[in-house]
């Protein structure tokens, strides 16, 4: 019977050999070659993700140094909008100062010169009181006055 088996499926172990043949040389040729792509690709999408990561960090960190840089800026350029405003209230100040003490100056100049010529003309019209009492007095009497 062994005999009869081996004449009807002679060609088995053939196939076999052909299979295990064919097996090895496409595991060679194909499937080595592929399972290397496939793990050079795993490996640079692993370097990639770790360069996304770490690019994600120093643009973190730098987006931190930016903001604050910003807040800085805006610190100083209020401090310096602070600083001019107190200035220009100090120079407001001290201009207005100037003014008020020019302009007490010269008003007490003005009542001065004022109270000069008050007296001067209560000066005159002391001195022309005798003369337009007699006026006075001669449009009053219908005669001419004399002293």
């Amino acid at each position: 019977m062994l005999e009869e088996l081996m004449k009807s499926y002679w060609h088995i172990p053939i196939i076999m050999g052909m299979v295990l043949v064919y097996g090895f040389l496409l595991n060679k040729v194909f499937f080595q070659p592929v399972q290397r792509v496939l793990e050079e690709r795993k490996r640079r999408v692993r370097e990639s993700g770790t360069l996304s990561d770490q690019s994600k960090d120093v643009l973190s960190r730098r987006f931190a140094e930016y903001e604050q840089a910003v807040l800085e800026a805006h610190r100083k350029a209020t401090h310096l909008k602070e600083q001019a405003r107190n200035e220009a209230y100090e120079y407001r100040s001290k201009v207005l100062g100037e003014v008020k003490a020019e302009v007490r100056t010269e008003l007490q100049r003005a009542e001065a010169e004022l109270g000069e010529n008050v007296s001067a003309v209560k000066r005159d019209l002391e001195g022309q009181i005798p003369q337009f009492a007699r006026a006075l007095a001669s449009k009053l009497l219908g005669r001419e006055v004399t002293a």
